[in-house]
C-alpha cells in the first residue's frame, strides 16, 4: 500500500511539472487523448510479448524480436525528432538552439548518474586523485602509502570508503517522460507524438511504478 500511495504522490509531482513545463497548458487537446488511448493499450500488448520481457541492461543478450521493436521504436521517434525541430526553425529565434540545447538537461542527470556509480563502485575520485599524486611527486606517494594505504604490484590502492555499489537501470518510463517534454507544440502531428510518449511513459508506471534510474545493489 505504501508503495501505491508514493506513487500516486509522485504521479501528481511528475505531472504537475510535465504539464506546466512542457507547454500541455496550451496543447493539450481531444488529438492528444485520442492518441493516448489506442497507444497505450498497443504499447502495452507490445510489453507483453515473450521477447519484450527484457531490460535495457540486458541489452547485450535481447533476442531478435526485441531488436525488431527497439529498432522500430527509434526511427518512429527519430522521424518525430526531426519534425519538431522543423517546428522549432518556424519560431523566431533563439527558440531552437534553446530548444535543442535543454536536451542536455536529461544528459547530464544521465551522464552524472553513470559518473556516481563509477566512484562509488571503484572509489575512482580518490584512486584518481592518489595515482595523480604519486606521478607528480614521489615525497607525496610516500607520505600516502603511510596513510594506511597499501601497495600491490606497484599500484596504491585506496581504502573505499562506500559499505554499498550502486547500479544504473535506465526505465522506459524515464525515456518517454522525458520525450513529452518536447511534443510542446499547437500542432496536430506534435499533439498526437505527445499522447504516444504520454501513453508509453504511462504504461511503465502502471507496470513498474516509478522505479529509480539509481539503485543500490
Amino acid at each position: 500500500m505504501s508503495r501505491h500511495w508514493s506513487d500516486f504522490l509522485n504521479g501528481i509531482t511528475y505531472g504537475l511539472i510535465l504539464f506546466i513545463f512542457g507547454n500541455y497548458t496550451h496543447t493539450l487537446n481531444w488529438i492528444t487523448l485520442a492518441a493516448f488511448y489506442p497507444s497505450l493499450i498497443g504499447y502495452a500488448l507490445i510489453a507483453e510479448l515473450p521477447f519484450a520481457r527484457t531490460s535495457f541492461p540486458n541489452i547485450k543478450h535481447w533476442p531478435k524480436g526485441m531488436w525488431v521493436i527497439f529498432i522500430t521504436a527509434l526511427v518512429i521517434i527519430l522521424v518525430f525528432a526531426g519534425y519538431h525541430i522543423y517546428l522549432g526553425s518556424l519560431l523566431p529565434s533563439p527558440f531552437l538552439w534553446c530548444y535543442i540545447a535543454s536536451l542536455g538537461i536529461p544528459i547530464s542527470i544521465l551522464v552524472s548518474s553513470f559518473a556516481l556509480s563509477k566512484e562509488v563502485n571503484s572509489n575512482w575520485c580518490r584512486t584518481t586523485l592518489s595515482r595523480w599524486r604519486r606521478t607528480t611527486s614521489d615525497e607525496n606517494a610516500r607520505l600516502l602509502l603511510d596513510n594506511d594505504e597499501q601497495q600491490q604490484e606497484g599500484v596504491v590502492i585506496i581504502p573505499n570508503p562506500y559499505t554499498r555499489q550502486i547500479s544504473i537501470h535506465l526505465h522506459h518510463w524515464q525515456i518517454f517522460y522525458v520525450l513529452a517534454f518536447f511534443t510542446r507544440f499547437d500542432d496536430a502531428v506534435s499533439q498526437v507524438g505527445a499522447g504516444i510518449v504520454l501513453a508509453c511513459y504511462m504504461e511503465g508506471i502502471c507496470a513498474y511504478g516509478y522505479d529509480a534510474l539509481v539503485n543500490d545493489s
